[in-house]
């Protein structure tokens, strides 16, 4: 008897409190609309970074063809590399969170 009368009242405890919750769906939309602005700036601060890491990259490469230095194309590789690695993450940002 008492075991039925704990899960009744258990049972009207969370009917209570899921009632009293609501589906959520406001809050999903708000945090959706909130993750989409904050995807455009990260887009846009990754792709500011991808334009400095390429510049910074094309003074060192040239500094190390102006010098004769014979590893020249690991440099670019690897400089211009970052540089486009950085483009593309901005560019999937956009496509994934747009």
């Amino acid at each position: 008897m008492q075991v039925a009368l704990l899960v009744d009242l258990l049972f009207m405890t969370t009917l209570a409190n899921s009632q009293a919750t609501g589906n959520g769906a406001a809050a999903l939309s708000t945090t959706a609309t909130t993750i989409r602005s904050y995807a455009t700036a990260a887009q846009t601060i990754i792709l500011a970074l991808g334009v400095v890491i390429g510049l910074i990259g094309a003074v060192r490469v040239y500094s190390k063809f102006h010098n004769g230095d014979p590893d020249t194309q690991k440099a670019v590789m690897s400089w211009f590399g970052a540089a486009l690695f950085l483009v593309a993450v901005g560019t999937i940002l956009t496509a994934f969170f747009g």
